[in-house]
């Protein structure tokens, strides 16, 4: 653990600009506010709070975030004490890397499973339940799932590497049709961003995933379509522990064995 309490209590206006710019070009438009040592930023367009600080100029500079969620799921290097009312710190060696961070703060925050499902039900509000409407509302919901795992999965699918959006399925474990509730369809660990072969076999039941991310191919799955998908090389999913009950729906459910 790293502690921040090197940190400078006042920033000269250098340090400053740095550190909104690193808020500002990542969806933190909102602020600042200085309490505490940090350098407050909220969204617009983003649920939550960060916070940022830094020794130097050069480093090392800190994150400080408000959403358990997020924090659970952010890759980097613990640090404390957090800000007040937060729920975690991190801390990044270079410019470039709390940069990176916050621009993975501001894609997690977007597609947490709350979020999504508070959009949609903002959307679909006044929306009847007829017919057209459902599939009005079908269309929706669709959409903004879709854009939730863009936001999740780095706008890429995390087998094939593809990232061209024409090319990219929002895929889910647990079919809309069979999801018992809005908040199942909307859920980001309901859902893999995959490119359009990789999707068709899901889908089919032709691929699924064990509980460690290693795809495991169905017996039905042609020899041919094994190599086009690159079964056997492609790198793990990077799976979360809130994504284990729907895929195990799946993997019990509509893969063939």
């Amino acid at each position: 653990m790293s502690s921040t309490e090197g940190r400078l209590a006042a920033y000269p206006f250098v340090l400053l600009s740095e550190l909104r710019d690193a808020a500002n070009e990542h969806g933190y438009r909102i602020g600042p506010e200085e309490a505490g040592g940090w350098i407050f930023f909220r969204s617009a367009s983003a649920p939550g709070e960060i916070g940022l600080a830094a020794i130097s100029g050069s480093g090392p500079f800190f994150l400080s975030l408000s959403l358990p969620g997020v924090a659970r799921a952010l890759d980097a290097q613990p640090a404390a004490p957090w800000a007040k009312g937060h729920a975690a710190a991190f801390m990044f060696a270079t410019r470039d890397e709390l940069h990176a961070g916050v621009q993975a703060v501001y894609r997690l925050s977007v597609s947490l499973p709350n979020f999504p499902l508070e959009k949609y039900e903002r959307a679909v509000a006044g929306i009847g339940e007829t017919e057209s409407e459902r599939a009005q509302k079908f269309r929706i919901g669709q959409s903004i799932f879709r854009d939730a795992l863009m936001e999740y999965w780095n706008e890429a699918c995390p087998l094939s590497g593809i990232s061209n959006p024409a090319l990219l399925r929002a895929s889910h474990m647990i079919p809309w049709s069979d999801c018992t509730t809005d908040a199942q369809r909307l859920d980001v660990h309901n859902g893999l961003l995959l490119s359009a072969l990789w999707d068709a076999a899901f889908d089919a039941g032709l691929i699924t995933f064990d509980p460690h991310g290693t795809p495991l191919p169905s017996p039905h799955l042609e020899p041919a379509a094994r190599i086009d998908l690159r079964v056997d090389n492609v790198r793990r999913l990077n799976l979360r522990t809130e994504h284990l009950p729907y895929l195990y729906h799946h993997r019990n459910t509509i893969w063939k064995r």
